[in-house]
């Protein structure tokens, strides 16, 4: 078995036995377009959510899922075929449950993840014009998903022309998706207001506000679900 990825995610699996009374854990999963916050609004719960809470990303998140990442987001990648890089990303997922967040989840301990399989239908099926796609990802997703459906998502709303003059901010490189045009991200955008309902509970916040005013919003979202 490949070994968690820690740094990145310095709380993950630390002790997944012995830490249950028989609940299953809460899995709160963050969704929305580049330049959206995402990363900011999770790493904000950290002093909100109960000590042991595993924070993970897809892709990533373990150690084959952190190679799937580096080559998926890469520059160097631009040609690849979009069923390859539907199914790269389909792996990095399956490895992701299977090492982490289903025995998170059995354990009882909370999950949040930085996007999940929602990511997959909005970029891979409508960003790229796949449509033909979208029954593999929903029949792989139910086939090696191990009962991990998320209980709540989170859909940061952002505008893309928002979103890609933030991310083009960020400190780091700008990566594959950041450089796609306004029309691609509108087809995300689009793939995931259609549906966001399709696993779990869902709630949609405008995120073309600040990062204070749209922490409010996912502050008292996740305080329902506490």
């Amino acid at each position: 078995m490949t070994r968690p990825v820690r740094g990145l995610y310095d709380e993950q699996i630390t002790s997944l036995s012995g830490t249950s009374n028989g609940a299953r854990g809460k899995f709160i999963v963050f969704e929305g377009g580049e330049g959206s916050g995402k990363s900011a609004q999770v790493e904000r719960l950290r002093g909100m959510l109960p000590r042991g809470t595993v924070f993970t990303r897809d892709p990533g998140g373990v150690e084959t899922g952190e190679d799937i990442r580096r080559l998926v987001l890469s520059k160097d990648t631009r040609g690849i075929d979009t069923a390859t890089e539907l199914l790269l990303f389909m792996a990095a997922r399956t490895q992701l449950i299977a090492e982490l967040v289903a025995p998170a989840l059995e354990s009882g301990k909370m999950v949040v993840c930085d996007r999940f399989v929602l990511s997959t239908i909005a970029y891979q099926v409508y960003g790229r014009q796949k449509m033909e796609y979208l029954p593999l990802v929903k029949n792989v997703f139910a086939i090696v998903n191990r009962g991990c459906i998320p209980d709540f998502t989170i859909f940061l709303n952002v505008s893309p022309q928002i979103g890609l003059e933030r991310a083009h901010l960020r400190l780091e490189a700008p990566n594959r998706f950041d450089e796609e045009t306004v029309a691609f991200h509108e087809r995300v955008r689009e793939g995931y207001t259609k549906h966001i309902n399709d696993y779990g509970r869902s709630i949609s916040i405008n995120a073309d506000r600040s990062l204070e005013e749209v922490w409010q919003d996912v502050e008292r979202a996740v305080q329902s679900i506490l």
